[in-house]
C-alpha cells in the first residue's frame, strides 16, 4: 500500500507539473473568390478511409529515441506495421514477430501465459510507449488490436533502456487520439469457437482542434488449441490528447484488462510427441491440468502519461510515466517427465503418467518513469543531436505458491479428469521489491554530407530486496555506431553495443537471480533510395552474454543462470511496395549460439527463413480484392545436449480481403496445411506442440 499511494502521489505530481499539450489543427473556412466577391463555401462533411501505407516504415524510434531514419541507425531493427498485423491477422503479439529477422517466435509452442519468442538466440524484453512493460515471469499478454505499430530492435540496448537483454528488446507503440475523426467497429469468427467484437473511435473533441480522445475496447469469447483452455478477453483503453499549439502534446491513457486463459503449454514426454510411441501421437488437443482447478487469470490495471515540450528550435523535452498493477491467479497440473526422462511412464503401455501441480497468485505494482532532453546544436563543424535522461523504475510484487505431487496415473490417451486429485495448500512467501535509477546520455553526430555516428554512454544502479535480503548492483554501459550514408541510398555501418540487465524476478525456489550482462560487435549494409518504400538491411553480429537464462533440466517452472555463451549470426531482411499493387517481405536467418558449457540452446535453428507477399487486384489505395500467402521455413533444431534433432518444417499463411467504401471483410488462415510439429524438445523430458492450423474471419466498418 505504501508503494500504491506513493507512486500515484508521484504520477499525480508528475502531471499537474508537466505543462500541457500538442500539435494544434485550426479548422479554417473554405472561400472562393470570383472577381471582387468572396463567396462562402458550404460545409463539405468528408469521411473516408486512412490511406493504406503499406509495410515500408521510413523511421523507428525506439533505437535511439528519437525521431531517426531507420536507415542511419546503426542498428538493426524490424518494424511491424499496423497494416501488415491486419493483413496477417495476428491474434498475439508474437504472431506479429513471424516475419521479422532474428527472431524465432513460437518457440515453444502453444503458450496461453505470454508472448514466448528468442531474439538472436535469447529472450526478449518489452517495452510499451517507451517504457519497461513487464517485470517477473507471469504477466498479463498486450492485446495487439490497441497497437499502431510494433518495433524490434536487435542486440543490446541498455544505454538508452538499462533493462534490455543482449537479444534485443520489443516495443509495442499504441494507438493514439487522431484530430481527425475516425471510427470502426469489427467482427471477428474463427476456429476454437472464436468469437471477438471490437471498436476504435478517435477524433477531436473541440472545435478548435486543441484536444483529442481515442477510446479502443475489445470482447472475446473462444476457446484454444488446448481442451477446456478459454482464451477469453475484456479490455478497454480511453485515452486523450491535449494539443494547446503546435511545440505541445500531452496524452493520457488508461487500460483495463482482464483475461480468462488456462494452461496450454503441456509439458508432453518426448515419445508420443517427437519420438514413436506405440499407443500413437499424443494428441494436439490434449489437456493435462484439471478442469475447474486449472487457470491462467490476469487482471490488468495501468494510466499512462505521455509528454512532449518544444521549447525552441534546439530544446525538446520528453517526459513518461506509468502506473501500472496486475493480479495473475496461475494454477496448473503438468507431467512428470523429468524424474526419468528416458522413460517417464509409470506403466509398461507408454500410456500414463503421474503429475506436479503448482498455484502462484502474484500482485505486481509498479511505476516506471523516463525523462530526457533533447537538443539539436552546430559545433564544430558537426550537427550534433544530444540527449540527455533520467529513467526510474520500482516495482514489487506479493505471492503465494504451492505445489505437489499426484501419483494417481494420468492416461495421456484416454485421460480421465477429477481422479480423487486435492489442491496443494498455498503459503505466502518473501515479496520482492525492485528499484532501478539510470542515467544516460547520447549524441547522434552527422558531419560532412555523408557521415553519421552514434555514441551513448549510461550508468545504472539497481536494488533487489527479497524479504529481508538486499543487493545491489552498478553497472555502466555504452555505445558507438559509425554509418556513410551514399549518394544512391546505400548505407554501411558499425557498432558496438553493451547491456546490462538486473532481473527483479526470483526463480521457482524465490532466490534472486545474478543480472545478465552482454556485449555485442555488429557490421551491416542498409538500402534504402531517397523517396522510395525499398528498405534492405544485411546484418553481421558477434553477440557475448553472461549470467545468461536457460531451462532447469530439473523443473520446468524454473530457470537456472548457465555461465556465458557466445552468438553469431547473419540477418536479411527486405521489404518494399511494387507498383501500388504488390507488398513484399523477405527474411533470412543464420544463427550459431554455443554456450560454454558445452551444451547448445535449445529450439534455436541455425537456419530460418519467410516470405510474405499480399497481391491488391486494383491498387492498395482502392477498393476491391487483395490476396496473400506467406511461407515460414524453421530450420532443424535439438535439445540442449544436441541429441534430440527437432525436423525443419515450412509453414504457409493465406489471405483474402475485400473492400467496398467503409466495409472490409477478409480470412485469414495460419498454417493452411495443418502441419502437426513440434516446435522444440529439451533434454529433461519434455515437447511442445506447434501451432495448428488457425482460420479468421473479419468485417470490418469504418465510418
Amino acid at each position: 500500500m505504501i508503494l500504491q499511494r506513493n507512486t500515484l502521489s508521484l504520477l499525480l505530481a508528475g502531471m499537474l507539473a508537466t505543462p500541457t499539450a500538442a500539435l494544434s489543427q485550426d479548422a479554417g473556412s473554405a472561400q472562393a473568390t470570383a472577381g471582387d466577391k468572396a463567396v462562402q463555401l458550404a460545409p463539405v462533411d468528408v469521411h473516408g478511409q486512412r490511406l493504406d501505407e503499406g509495410y515500408a516504415r521510413t523511421d523507428a524510434s525506439s533505437a535511439t529515441k528519437t525521431d531517426t531514419p531507420i536507415v542511419e541507425t546503426p542498428q538493426a531493427i524490424s518494424v511491424v506495421s499496423a497494416t501488415q498485423m491486419l493483413d496477417q491477422g495476428v491474434l498475439t503479439v508474437q504472431d506479429a514477430l513471424r516475419y521479422s529477422a532474428g527472431v524465432r517466435a513460437d518457440a515453444y509452442g502453444v503458450d496461453s501465459r505470454g508472448d514466448d519468442a528468442f531474439v538472436r538466440g535469447t529472450s526478449f524484453t518489452q517495452y510499451l510507449d517507451g517504457l519497461r512493460q513487464y517485470f517477473g515471469y507471469a504477466y498479463a499478454r498486450t492485446e495487439p488490436y490497441f497497437l499502431d505499430r510494433i518495433e524490434i530492435v536487435r542486440g543490446p540496448s541498455s544505454v538508452l533502456y538499462g533493462q534490455g537483454t543482449t537479444g534485443g528488446l520489443i516495443a509495442l507503440n499504441s494507438k493514439l487520439p487522431q484530430f481527425t475523426a475516425s471510427h470502426e467497429v469489427e467482427a471477428q469468427l474463427g476456429n476454437s469457437a472464436r468469437k471477438q467484437v471490437a471498436f476504435d473511435f478517435t477524433g477531436p473533441l473541440d472545435a478548435a482542434g486543441h484536444w483529442a480522445y481515442r477510446l479502443i475496447g475489445v470482447y472475446r469469447d473462444s476457446d484454444s488449441q488446448i481442451d477446456h483452455v478459454p482464451d477469453d478477453r475484456k479490455a478497454i483503453a480511453p485515452s486523450i490528447t491535449w494539443a494547446p499549439d503546435g511545440d505541445t502534446r500531452w496524452t493520457l491513457l488508461a487500460n483495463l484488462q482482464f483475461d480468462h486463459n488456462g494452461t496450454s503449454l503441456n509439458f508432453l514426454p518426448h515419445a508420443g510427441t517427437l519420438l514413436p510411441n506405440p499407443n500413437g501421437r499424443i494428441d494436439t488437443h490434449r489437456f493435462v491440468s484439471e478442469p475447474g482447478f486449472d487457470r491462467y487469470d490476469t487482471n490488468q490495471r495501468s494510466v499512462t502519461s505521455l509528454f512532449v515540450h518544444r521549447f525552441n528550435d534546439t530544446w525538446k523535452l520528453v517526459q513518461n510515466m506509468r502506473y501500472s498493477h496486475d493480479n495473475v491467479d496461475y494454477r496448473t497440473l503438468y507431467p512428470d517427465v523429468y524424474s526419468n526422462p528416458a522413460y517417464p511412464f509409470l506403466d509398461a503401455d507408454e500410456r500414463t503418467v503421474a503429475r506436479y501441480s503448482y498455484i502462484s497468485i502474484n500482485r505486481h505494482k509498479r511505476f516506471v518513469t523516463d525523462t530526457h532532453a533533447e537538443a539539436d546544436v552546430d559545433f564544430a563543424g558537426m550537427r550534433h543531436r544530444v540527449l540527455i535522461g533520467l529513467d526510474v523504475g520500482y516495482s514489487h510484487t506479493d505471492s503465494r505458491q504451492g505445489n505437489g505431487y499426484d501419483g494417481v496415473p494420468f492416461d495421456l490417451y484416454a485421460p480421465v479428469y477429477g481422479n480423487g486429485f486435492v489442491a496443494p495448500d498455498v503459503f505466502p512467501v518473501a515479496n520482492s521489491r525492485t528499484r532501478q535509477t539510470g542515467l544516460y546520455a547520447q549524441d547522434q553526430i552527422n558531419w560532412g554530407d555523408h557521415w553519421i555516428a552514434t555514441v551513448g554512454i549510461r550508468h545504472d544502479r539497481a536494488t533487489l530486496t527479497t524479504g529481508d535480503d538486499r543487493s545491489v548492483d552498478n553497472a555502466t554501459t555504452s555505445r558507438f555506431g559509425v554509418m556513410y550514408r551514399f549518394d544512391n541510398g546505400l548505407v554501411p555501418y558499425l557498432s558496438y553495443t553493451e547491456s546490462f540487465q538486473p532481473l527483479d524476478s526470483l526463480d521457482f525456489y524465490n532466490r534472486p537471480y545474478e543480472p545478465l550482462r552482454g556485449k555485442q560487435y555488429e557490421a551491416g549494409v542498409k538500402y534504402q533510395p531517397a523517396g522510395s518504400p525499398t528498405l534492405v538491411t544485411a546484418t553481421y553480429y558477434d553477440l557475448r552474454e553472461e549470467n545468461r537464462l536457460a531451462p532447469d533440466p530439473q523443473n520446468p517452472l524454473n530457470q537456472i543462470q548457465a555461465g556465458k555463451a557466445r552468438t553469431r549470426g547473419v540477418e536479411l531482411e527486405a521489404s518494399t511496395r511494387i507498383a501500388s499493387h504488390l507488398d513484399l517481405i523477405g527474411t533470412y536467418t543464420w544463427t550459431k549460439a554455443r554456450p560454454d558449457d558445452g551444451t547448445i540452446v535449445a529450439g534455436l535453428p541455425k537456419n530460418q527463413g519467410s516470405v510474405w507477399g499480399v497481391y491488391h487486384v486494383n491498387d492498395a489505395e482502392s477498393d476491391g480484392f487483395s490476396f496473400g500467402v506467406g511461407a515460414r521455413y524453421i530450420g532443424v533444431n535439438h535439445d540442449e545436449t544436441g541429441t534430440l534433432r527437432v525436423p525443419r518444417k515450412t509453414l504457409f499463411d493465406a489471405m483474402v480481403s475485400y473492400t467496398q467504401g467503409p466495409w472490409r471483410f477478409s480470412v485469414n488462415a495460419a498454417n493452411v496445411t495443418d502441419q502437426v510439429y513440434s516446435a522444440s524438445c529439451l533434454a529433461r523430458g519434455d515437447c511442445f506442440y506447434g501451432p495448428r492450423r488457425s482460420i479468421l474471419g473479419s468485417a470490418r466498418y469504418r465510418f
